[in-house]
């Protein structure tokens, strides 16, 4: 948080969040302007108009929406990435022959279910939600199409399944930023939120199986699944070596590959086996640009196949960029700082702390959409009140991560959640009361902290043991 210029008072800090944000939604929700570029540029103004009225200059303003918006180079990167990604799997048969196997081994009935399931996997291997998202997401995207899903239903289960290993893998950044940041051994932190990511991750798993047994199985919209296996057949070779770009990223990702030349392996390996398929380089480098047109016998299937490509994400990027500056707004005019301030006074027992470090995570992810911000400036500024409140500092951690990581998808302006719009084609306010992972855990991180279940004291005690002592000691 910058320590330069003018202080707002906490009033207007709060004007200056809230109603920018109330902007953002207005538009989003009500007016339903999608993509929401123009409520966003809206609310970058009105920040703007009220961070002068603090007393910062515009160039002061402008440095840090600059600033802001140059800590997102790394997720344009990856974004670009994903989309030659997915049109390279696409042309190589990779997700068609994912599609074809899920459609053959999965019943619609444990679709949901399986969905989260091998989400959580393939992110608890590789580490990265947006790798998880962007490659088998996209498979599962389109056997839910397939077997007549409603896509907010299918991408609230990627997106469910994608962050349970963003939060829980030990090679994914999120989990190693948070323990350093809080000064916690990486498996002491991945240890203490098993308190949280079981309860929630059983809770989630029994509310898609019975959402999917609410399926109805109607495929009137894609045709028979048996017409659509045909397609498939008669459309690509449907080859085991298809598998390779897969099993390359999770080997590599494992291996603790950087993240941008791990995705380059797998387009440069998708593209040796198009090309050993007889697709031509002109042909390929159109469609990294402009993305894969599928052209088999089900035009239903051509509309699910046919995705990916440079330009596909080209408004996903202004989206980006457009939301970064907001939050360099608010955090120039250090209106963040002061709600944060605002939320410690009298924080001092495990509910009260615990309480007050979701707040924050979500009022950081409302004003910036930066999943990394919403982690580590609650872990930095909360610590010496968890020290001093004598509760352990994985504790903080842990609530670092049930908010900030998992709370970023669900903020339809964040980073993570326009990434999702634009490549798995469904905006936050659609499958945000779907992602029953991510809003499910916030509510067990605050049952924990009321009960005392697996709060943990510096000590090493449990706070759960000292109050059943105290209720032992009283009777």
């Amino acid at each position: 948080m910058s320590s330069d210029g003018k202080k707002p008072s906490l009033l207007w800090a709060f004007l200056t969040f809230a109603i920018p944000v109330a902007i953002i939604l207005y538009g989003t929700v009500v007016v339903g302007v999608r993509p929401p570029v123009l409520p966003l540029l809206v609310a970058v103004a009105v920040a703007g108009v009220m961070a002068l009225k603090i007393g910062y200059s515009w160039g002061e303003l402008q440095e840090g929406m600059l600033a802001a918006v140059g800590r997102i180079q790394i997720a344009v990167a990856i974004l670009m990435l994903v989309g030659m990604i997915i049109a390279s799997w696409m042309a190589s048969g990779t997700i068609p022959v994912i599609i074809y196997w899920g459609l053959k081994l999965i019943a619609p009935e444990h679709f949901l279910t399986s969905t989260f399931v091998l989400c959580s996997v393939a992110s608890l291997a590789t580490g990265t939600s947006f790798g998880t998202m962007g490659t088998i997401g996209v498979a599962l995207l389109g056997v839910g199409g397939a077997m007549g899903f409603n896509p907010a239903w299918t991408v609230g289960a990627i997106v469910s399944g994608a962050y349970f290993g963003d939060k829980m893998s030990p090679v994914s950044d999120s989990t190693n930023i948070t323990a350093t940041v809080c000064e916690v051994p990486l498996f002491t932190h991945i240890a203490s939120m098993l308190w949280t990511t079981v309860p929630a991750a059983v809770i989630s798993i029994v509310g898609y199986t019975v959402l999917g047994s609410m399926h109805s199985g109607d495929l009137s919209g894609v045709g028979n699944i048996n017409a659509i296996l045909t397609s498939l057949e008669a459309s690509y070779s449907l080859s085991p070596i298809a598998f390779l770009p897969p099993v390359l990223m999770v080997v590599l990702a494992y291996k603790r590959m950087p993240v941008l030349p791990v995705m380059v392996v797998c387009i440069l390996s998708a593209l040796a086996i198009a090309l050993y398929d007889g697709a031509t380089i002109s042909v390929l480098a159109k469609q990294l640009t402009t993305g894969y047109t599928a052209t088999t016998p089900s035009p239903e299937l051509n509309s699910l196949l046919s995705r990916g490509g440079l330009m596909s994400v080209m408004v996903t990027i202004l989206l980006l960029t457009s939301g970064m500056a907001f939050g360099g707004i608010l955090e120039k005019a250090r209106v963040l700082e002061v709600l944060l301030d605002a939320m410690l006074r009298g924080a001092n027992s495990a509910l009260s702390l615990v309480g007050a470090t979701l707040g924050a995570a979500y009022i950081i992810l409302l004003g910036t959409g930066s999943q990394i911000l919403a982690v580590v400036v609650p872990g930095r500024a909360f610590g010496q009140n968890y020290k001093d409140a004598k509760i352990a500092p994985q504790v903080l951690s842990r609530t670092c991560e049930d908010a900030g990581t998992l709370g970023c998808p669900l903020v339809p302006w964040s980073v993570h959640a326009f990434y999702i719009l634009g490549i798995l084609g469904v905006g936050a306010v659609d499958y945000v009361p779907f992602a029953f992972f991510n809003v499910i855990i916030p509510f067990v991180s605050l049952a924990l902290a009321a009960t005392g279940f697996g709060i943990m004291k510096t000590d090493g005690t449990s706070v759960r043991s000292l109050k059943s002592a105290a209720d032992s000691e009283s009777v």
